[in-house]
């Protein structure tokens, strides 16, 4: 769940191709890929630490537990982790609600 009414629309896209990108080599289907080859998957997207930080906390937030790898994956791809850390938080807080 990536909700970030305040970017503007073009973020908003790369955020959601980066989480297709994240999710796949994190926990999907090119799981098993070598790291330098998902991180460059990763930076094919963005370079940028604050959106990796947004994706990031997303992924913090899993209710279910299991997207530790993509957190691994977009720290090391050079996310914001305070920025996760916040925006998990908020996504925290809307799952609750």
């Amino acid at each position: 769940m990536v909700h970030v009414p305040s970017l503007p629309a073009w973020q908003r896209i790369k955020l959601a191709e980066l989480s297709g990108v994240a999710g796949r080599y994190g926990i999907g289907s090119d799981r098993d890929a070598p790291r330098d080859e998902a991180i460059a998957a990763v930076h094919a997207v963005t370079t940028d630490p604050e959106l990796l930080g947004i994706q990031a906390g997303v992924a913090l937030a899993d209710p279910h537990g299991i997207s530790g790898p993509t957190v691994e994956l977009l720290r090391a791809a050079g996310a914001d982790m305070r920025l996760a850390e916040a925006h998990a938080a908020e996504v925290r807080a809307r799952l609750s609600t």
